[in-house]
């Protein structure tokens, strides 16, 4: 696989389109000190992330006997829990309180890096393009491609509010609610990805909707 296939399943797996959706989401009520600073930091541990899965996952999942298949359930399942907040969660809040919830750093580790960004798909994918690699050269080139979809990410999300500038509050709810149902969908698939190479999902099932 070479370097702009790689680049792209990066960008498709751990890039910042999910992310920046739900970051505007969250920074409505922030100013623009802490927007940098959320955008810089998550896209920072995301990076840190897939580089350290890029290096030293495969070891780490062998040693701890951790397979790819568990990874992708508990990543779907922890990405199913976020984004079903994301669909029914804000009716709730709202109807709790009428405050807005006080910006925290906190959100640059999660949702944001993980798992929106260093998402489990994208961590798995990283981890088989390592195992494909034959040279240092080739995990350096990895590591530069990882940094490259950081930088990506960074400019995505600070870009953010000048992208949906224009949309109306009401509907960047609904913006929200729609993507929080996709997520849910991602979610629920990547689930199905690990109990399918578990052997637990009869292949006549995968040729029906094959």
């Amino acid at each position: 696989m070479g370097p702009t296939e790689i680049l792209i399943l990066l960008l498709a797996t751990a890039g910042p389109t999910k992310a920046a959706i739900v970051y505007l989401g969250l920074t409505k009520h922030a100013d623009a000190k802490f927007k940098r600073q959320l955008a810089f930091r998550s896209a920072g541990i995301a990076a840190v992330l897939c580089i350290l899965f890029a290096l030293l996952g495969a070891g780490i999942l062998s040693t701890l006997k951790i397979s790819v298949e568990a990874l992708l359930i508990a990543g779907g399942a922890i990405l199913f829990v976020f984004a079903l907040n994301m669909v029914i969660g804000e009716e709730k809040a709202e109807a709790e309180s009428s405050e807005p919830p006080e910006p925290s750093l906190d959100w640059a580790a999660f949702p944001l890096a993980m798992p929106l960004m260093a998402s489990p798909q994208g961590l798995v994918a990283i981890v088989a393009i390592e195992a494909t690699s034959q040279t240092f050269a080739d995990s350096m080139v990895l590591v530069g491609l990882i940094l490259v979809v950081a930088v990506i990410n960074v400019v995505f999300m600070l870009g953010a509010d000048r992208i949906f500038s224009k949309i109306p509050p009401a509907f960047l709810k609904v913006i929200m609610r729609i993507a929080g149902l996709l997520l849910c969908g991602l979610a629920v698939q990547i689930m199905i990805y690990g109990f399918d190479g578990l052997g637990l999902i009869p292949n006549e099932a995968i040729e029906l909707h094959g």
